[in-house]
């Protein structure tokens, strides 16, 4: 196994968008960390990315377990470090008005979308801190935009978009910096299960975000701290109008 020389973790990795951002990585050098709960797939994802990444570490399991979060920091310490945390890995939940929402539900989609993310900063921070890493949480428009039906998923992100701000706030004397990135409606699997059984065709496939990727792990994480941005278009500038 050939010694990368920068190192990444993304959950959710096994396939849709967390794949395609955990390809370009691979094409870009990194040594990868992927994370998913299908072990079958996420096997599959770690077979595909072999063939640029000069190495892959597969971690099958939910991230809410803070065994298979341990695993996924203790893997990318094996390879060397950690310059990437890409938090990926999110749960939609049922579709439906809050009027009827099941609110127990809130107790399995912020531990996915909130909880998990901030568990696994406060984990990978001294091997970012050690690299002046960048930390990428994945938002939506959802957390704005008061979508019938979207709610409790779009709650998450909105709590998750505070906690951002606020680390790459709160991180920055450690080095550390830390941005949101909204990708869009995309033809992935989870918003197919937001749609049963309707066509989802119209919307673009995940690859359309490989630009806004390949641009990103270029920049320089300092310079890029705190930014959202969105990640559909086809060309620079991505960064998210205030």
């Amino acid at each position: 196994m050939t010694q990368p020389n920068r190192i990444a973790i993304v959950t959710g990795a096994s396939r849709g968008l967390g794949l395609v951002i955990a390809r370009v990585l691979a094409k870009g050098g990194y040594g990868l960390v992927i994370g998913g709960r299908d072990r079958e797939a996420l096997d599959d994802a770690a077979a595909e990315l072999l063939r640029y990444a000069p190495a892959v570490v597969p971690v099958a399991g939910d991230v809410t377990d803070q065994h298979v979060r341990s695993n996924l920091i203790e893997a990318a310490k094996r390879l060397g470090g950690l310059n990437l945390l890409v938090n990926n890995a999110s749960e939609l939940g049922p579709i439906g008005p809050l009027s009827t929402f099941d609110v127990p539900r809130l107790g399995r989609l912020f531990p996915v979308n909130v909880g998990a993310p901030l568990f696994l900063i406060q984990l990978a921070l001294p091997l970012l801190a050690v690299g002046r890493g960048l930390i990428v949480n994945v938002t939506s428009d959802a957390a704005s935009g008061a979508y019938p039906g979207w709610g409790p998923y779009g709650a998450t992100k909105a709590a998750l978009e505070l906690l951002t701000r606020t680390v790459a706030t709160e991180l920055g004397a450690h080095g550390v910096s830390a941005v949101l990135v909204d990708p869009g409606d995309m033809r992935t699997r989870m918003h197919q299960e937001a749609f049963p059984g309707e066509d989802i065709s119209d919307r673009p496939l995940p690859e359309i975000t490989e630009p806004f990727w390949n641009w990103l792990i270029d920049q320089n994480p300092e310079e890029v701290r705190g930014q959202r941005f969105v990640a559909q278009q086809k060309d620079a500038p991505w960064l998210q109008p205030a």
